[in-house]
């Protein structure tokens, strides 16, 4: 009977002490996105090159693939061209969901299905004219939903969007110049 008890009381001090957050984080459902970043969305080195991107593709949380693509160019502090070509996604590192919705840094109500998140891909660079190929991180903010915090990098805009490039070894355009962007949550199967 005394190891009956013991059970009992595992199980139910288990069931109180389990992460809600599992059950409610959007993290941990199946969803697919659509993905468009048609402005160019700007971001700088600490040196003050800048890098521009745009593209579109779909990716999913759950089975957590992603097919994107798009276009960069790169420029030195001066606004001269020193690169341009196309990006490809190959992984779908992570996502941070903040929901969808409303955009509450500037008190704007959208419609259910947009919604926003830090989404982190790895990525291969190739510049136009060549073959070859450079790894990279590409990281997309979008302000949209509840959970969005207010800025990312820069605290004189509210509701700033844009993306971050890491390319090792190379450039670490990590300041958000401008940016605009939107996931697009595709309707379930």
């Amino acid at each position: 009977m005394r190891r009956m008890i013991l059970f009992v009381l595992a199980l139910a001090a288990a069931l109180v002490l389990m992460p809600s957050a599992a059950v409610a984080d959007p993290n941990n459902e199946s969803a697919t996105f659509m993905l468009l970043i048609e402005v160019p969305n700007v971001s700088q080195a600490p040196n003050g090159d800048q890098v521009a991107v745009t593209g579109e593709g779909e990716f999913s949380v759950h089975s957590k693939s992603v097919d994107a693509a798009g276009r960069f160019t790169h420029t030195d502090s001066h606004g001269a061209v020193l690169a341009a070509g196309a990006w490809e996604a190959t992984q779908l590192l992570s996502y941070e969901f903040y929901g969808c919705g409303s955009v509450p840094a500037i008190g704007a109500d959208l419609p259910d299905n947009l919604c926003g998140g830090a989404l982190k891909l790895a990525v291969n660079l190739t510049p136009d004219g060549t073959t070859l190929e450079l790894k990279g991180v590409l990281t997309i903010f979008c302000v949209i939903g509840p959970q969005a915090p207010p800025t990312h990098d820069n605290p004189t805009e509210p509701g700033e969007e844009g993306i971050h490039l890491v390319v090792p070894g190379n450039a670490n355009f990590n300041q958000i110049v401008s940016g605009m962007n939107v996931y697009i949550q595709m309707p379930s199967p």
